[in-house]
């Protein structure tokens, strides 16, 4: 499972990458990453009628981390061309007032779900086998009704993690928005869009967590999620929560840093053809 898995997700980041990469107006771009994620979606589904979980802890794996990486984009696109295509062609206050009412609405849905929310957020385990096996309750004591769910692909606690975690991305979307219509900029423009981030999102958050840890950026006075704002707008690039990816990286049983491993590596390279008169 782990190796088709993983394979869908490389191919997923590299079609992204390679849609936004094309000269679509954002708009377009948006309509078009749904699309792609949603194509991977049916390939996933199609793999998983077919699997049997080994045991509890493998079901938990997919429902509480692989199920929602994939759902959370499919998501978070619907929702971002729903959004922008919705949003007022105005003054400049017409638009910041919408999006804080969608801000609000997330806000929402975060209060409703509230207990999953925290659990997510403090990154914990102990309640897995309670959340994230396929016939687990939903949390909230609020009925949520689905007469469409595949009990087979699909949990009530995994689709809505799904959702937090792709509300999570939209509300630091708006967040920025936000910011560039009070400073009367477009992060968003033709400029940025010669700047790709063409590495993982993984590496792009070690690299954030290494400058800030060595103290390279404003003598060690700014934090990581100023750091990873940055380095986000200056590489047209969105790397979702990264503190849970740093998370994962410090799980990691070999090389805890493989880019920063890489970056020496290919330098340490280019340094020795140099010297050997090739570049």
């Amino acid at each position: 499972m782990k190796a088709i898995i993983e394979s869908l997700l490389v191919e997923m980041e590299e079609s992204l990458k390679r849609v936004t990469q094309e000269t679509f107006n954002e708009l377009q771009k948006v309509e078009r990453c749904g699309r792609v994620v949603n194509g991977i979606l049916i390939k996933l589904k199609a793999f998983m009628s077919t699997y049997q979980f080994m045991n509890s802890e493998e079901e938990i794996l997919f429902f509480k981390e692989y199920k929602p990486t994939f759902l959370k984009e499919l998501i978070f696109y619907s929702e971002l061309t729903y959004l922008e295509s919705k949003k007022p062609i105005g003054k400049k206050e017409q638009v910041k007032n919408y999006y804080h009412h969608m801000m609000d609405q997330m806000q929402d849905f975060f209060a409703r779900n509230h207990q999953l929310y925290i659990y997510h957020q403090l990154d914990r385990s102990d309640q897995d086998e309670l959340l994230f096996l396929k016939n687990s309750k939903p949390v909230s004591l609020i009925p949520d009704y689905t007469i469409d769910f595949d009990p087979e692909f699909s949990s009530i606690n995994s689709s809505n993690l799904a959702r937090i975690m792709a509300y999570e991305d939209l509300t630091e979307y708006v967040r920025k928005r936000l910011v560039n219509l009070d400073m009367g900029v477009d992060t968003l423009g033709k400029e940025k869009a010669r700047h790709e981030w063409t590495d993982s999102k993984s590496a792009l958050i070690e690299l954030a967590y290494a400058l800030h840890s060595r103290g390279a950026v404003n003598h060690g006075k700014s934090d990581v999620k100023l750091i990873i704002s940055i380095m986000e707008s200056l590489f047209n690039v969105q790397v979702g929560n990264f503190y849970r990816t740093f998370q994962s990286m410090r799980g990691r049983k070999k090389g805890r840093t493989i880019f920063l491993d890489s970056l020496k590596d290919s330098l340490e390279k280019r340094m020795d053809e140099t010297d050997m008169g090739y570049h």
